[in-house]
């Protein structure tokens, strides 16, 4: 399917100004159309841990944006996550991949690893981990320029009309899932139906931390500048 008409997701919680320079300079030839939404429902009446609040208004904000895109004319919907900072060639080289799920590259905050889960070839049973795991198969993701992934966050990701027909973003219940966000469930139910995931590593992201600094994925380390 050819990609033309675009929906540019931003979730917001932490919107930063580096986020929305940058999803306004996205550069693209077809229809664009940018969708902020400020949506996060629960408060400490609904959930005492912030945690906990943070997971489900994540969901809530995932699913919403969803059902936004569904109802519109869109081939594809871009995330861009509020705390993101993409380049301005982002879209045109996530859509070249011409893959039904495509990524580009940031740092976790919290976990200081890539976002691209490394792919362990077909009839894997399951999800690899982070490139940055095994030593140099992030140096070797660089330098290919273009690699197969499974998964896995959705800071920076190109999602076909198709997968998001077939796949709601879910999680478990709070008392069962607590601290796991959506992006690990739609990584796993992405990767169990079978869809192409590819990221291109040449799409590399800034990652902005609540204390102002920016995390980025550089050739041999992670640094913050």
């Amino acid at each position: 399917m050819t990609i033309r008409d675009v929906l540019v997701f931003v979730p917001v919680y932490r919107l930063e100004p580096e986020t929305v320079a940058s999803v306004l300079a996205l550069e693209w030839d077809g229809p664009l159309t940018w969708h902020f939404q400020r949506d996060n429902p629960l408060t400490e009446a609904d959930h005492e841990d912030e945690r906990v609040r943070g997971v489900l208004n994540h969901l809530h904000q995932y699913q919403r944006g969803r059902r936004v895109f569904l109802a519109g004319p869109y081939d594809a919907m871009l995330v861009i996550e509020s705390d993101i900072i993409a380049p301005p060639d982002t879209l045109r080289r996530l859509a070249a991949l011409d893959a039904d799920v495509a990524y580009g590259a940031y740092i976790f905050r919290r976990s200081q690893t890539i976002n691209l889960y490394e792919h362990y070839g077909d009839g894997a049973r399951n999800p690899g981990e982070p490139l940055t795991y095994r030593p140099g198969a992030w140096q070797a993701a660089l330098r290919a320029g273009k690699v197969r992934v499974a998964g896995a966050g959705l800071g920076c990701v190109l999602i076909k009309r198709h997968v998001l027909e077939a796949i709601d973003f879910r999680t478990l219940s709070a008392e069962m899932s607590p601290r796991v966000h959506c992006d690990s469930w739609f990584t796993a139910d992405v990767y169990s139906a079978g869809f192409s995931q590819w990221a291109d590593t040449r799409v590399i992201c800034g990652h902005k931390d609540v204390d102002g600094t920016v995390l980025w994925p550089d050739g041999t380390v992670l640094w913050r500048s």
